[in-house]
Formats: structure tokens, C-alpha cells, sequence
């Protein structure tokens, strides 16, 4: 387990959130991935936070890219303790392909392939957020026992990106308004479901993931 944590339609549309959330008189990150995360690169399986502006990393849709930018932060800003609505969720190995345990922040998205995307889309790769997968195939949420760092890498483009050997998580693009007007073309876009917007069609993938029917790969 990874440390300092204790158990306890428009199909085209960009695919990233916002990175932070507001809970009260705490701030915290709410996607990007835990230190001690390894991602597929062009050397191998490395963690996160050993990463810099210029490193290659395997990507799903376009192969080896260029880190553009790594952005680090704190998973809360409060001395207070981190409130549950910013608590990680821990992922044992398996659950959405992840061959090894991994920790995934809220609003993380994962890409997801599923017979009912396919069917509400015409396109089975669809994103769910981390929040959205509680309590299926062992996905809990857990207290930070500890100080954390939260790290994003910045691709020209959004890619989904490999993390523990298998999870494919979404890293973004610019986040500045002057990237988010000019983002480069092409690239592929997926579809990115919530409960509050999609409940029917969330409900039905998690039946799926866990049943072992659903692919998150």
C-alpha cells in the first residue's frame, strides 16, 4: 500500500476536471496521482515524483509524449485533518487493472471499457471518476495518516496515461485559459460520466466492474 495512508450526450468534450476542491476552511487536490505511483515510461516503470519537464511516458492513444509540465501539491492546505470528501481511495490490485495496489484521489478519471458505454455512445471507452467506484471490487475510501504530495504531469494534449502497472488515468492538457483556448488538434476526447449527471449509466458500468464484466484497464 502506498505510504502515509492508513485503511480505515456530447461525446466530445475535454475529459479533465478541475484539480482542486474547496471543503469548508480546507483546500485540497482532488486528481493528479499520490508519490509512489509508477508510471509506464520510456525507461521503464517510474515513480511519479521522480519525473521532469522533458521525460517521455507511454500514453494510450499516442504513444510515447513529452511531459510539457509536473505540478506538485500538497493533498490538503490546513492543519486541520483532511476532511473525507478529499479522502484518497485506496484500489487493491486488480480491481480496474491495476496489477498492483495504488491510491486514486476523488476526482481522478480512469478510462473505463464497457458494454453499456458502448451502447449509450456507440464508443466503449468511456471515463469515470475514482469517487464513482467506491465500494465496488474493494475500492475504499481511506484517512491520510500523513503529509502527502499530489502529482500532475502536462502533455500538449489530455492522455490517459499507465499507473501501476495497468490503471489508465487521464492527465491533462494546459490548464492556463490561454491553453484551454488553443489546445492543439486532434487527439482523442472520451466521454466523462458522473453519478450526478449520469446515475443510470454509472450504476450499470459498476455492475459490470463488479462483476469482472467491465474492463478498466
Amino acid at each position: 500500500m502506498t505510504k502515509g495512508f492508513k485503511t480505515a450526450p456530447q461525446i466530445n468534450r475535454r475529459m479533465t476536471e478541475l484539480t482542486g476542491a474547496y471543503d469548508g476552511a480546507v483546500m485540497g487536490a482532488c486528481s493528479g496521482l499520490v508519490e509512489g505511483t509508477k508510471i509506464a515510461t520510456a525507461m521503464g516503470f517510474q515513480k511519479i515524483e521522480t519525473l521532469e519537464p522533458g521525460a517521455r511516458v507511454v500514453t494510450f492513444d499516442n504513444g510515447l509524449q513529452q511531459v510539457r509540465a509536473v505540478r506538485r501539491e500538497p493533498l490538503w492546505f490546513a492543519s486541520a485533518e483532511c476532511p473525507r470528501s478529499l479522502h484518497p481511495l485506496f484500489v487493491p490490485a486488480g480491481a480496474i487493472g491495476n496489477a498492483q495496489d495504488m491510491m486514486l484521489l476523488p476526482h481522478q478519471a480512469v478510462l473505463v471499457e464497457s458494454d453499456a458505454a458502448e451502447a449509450a455512445f456507440g464508443d466503449p471507452f468511456v471515463l469515470m471518476q475514482a469517487k464513482d467506484l467506491e465500494g465496488i471490487q474493494g475500492i475504499t475510501r481511506v484517512a491520510p495518516s500523513a503529509p502527502m504530495t499530489v502529482v500532475t504531469l502536462e502533455f500538449e494534449t489530455d492522455e490517459v496515461i499507465f499507473a501501476a502497472s495497468g490503471a489508465m488515468c487521464v492527465c491533462p492538457s494546459r490548464s492556463d485559459l490561454e491553453g484551454m483556448l488553443n489546445r492543439p488538434e486532434g487527439g482523442r476526447e472520451y466521454k466523462t460520466l458522473t453519478a450526478y449527471k449520469d446515475a443510470d449509466l454509472v450504476d450499470a458500468i459498476r455492475a459490470e466492474l463488479d462483476a469482472g464484466l467491465a474492463k478498466a484497464a
